[in-house]
């Protein structure tokens, strides 16, 4: 019963913290709500800058294509720790290891993702949520090959 009641409050934790986040329209200049967070819209990438008094996203860097022969499984297994987290997301390699002690479920939730292939996982936990790899982008290695 614990179980559920917690798993109940962190995905309303969740669904509070990550998803307005993820689902708002972009555009620099406008209001965000934490320094550093980064988004991507429209092919560039977008970071929370402070302006003055206020917390506005700053100009959009274009995010560039990977390049190279991108990242195999074995090199995303040789990183299954809390040192240095890697895991896969729907075709891509993350490095989660600066997102671990700060991710609103705990870091029990990111430590199970380290060096395998964490997509149903992520999926599963966050069902329903618009675009939650967003919150990701900056974190990105580059595409898993096979």
């Amino acid at each position: 019963m614990k179980r559920i009641i917690s798993a109940l409050g962190m995905a309303v934790v969740l669904s509070i913290v990550v998803a307005p986040i993820s689902s708002a329209a972009v555009k620099t200049g406008d209001a965000c709500k934490k320094v550093g967070q980064t988004s991507v819209a429209g092919g560039f990438k977008y970071k929370c800058v402070k302006k003055g008094s206020k917390m506005v996203w700053g100009k959009g860097v274009a995010v560039k294509a990977a390049t190279g022969a991108g990242y195999t499984l074995a090199k995303v297994k040789a990183n299954a720790s809390a040192a240095s987290c890697w895991t896969v997301i729907k075709g891509n390699v993350y490095d989660l290891t600066k997102w671990i002690g700060s991710h609103p479920g705990g870091e029990s939730a990111i430590a199970s993702l380290c060096g395998v292939d964490g997509s149903a996982s992520f999926a599963s936990q966050h069902e329903g949520q618009s675009k939650p790899e967003s919150r990701l982008v900056g974190y990105l290695l580059g595409p898993l090959v096979k």
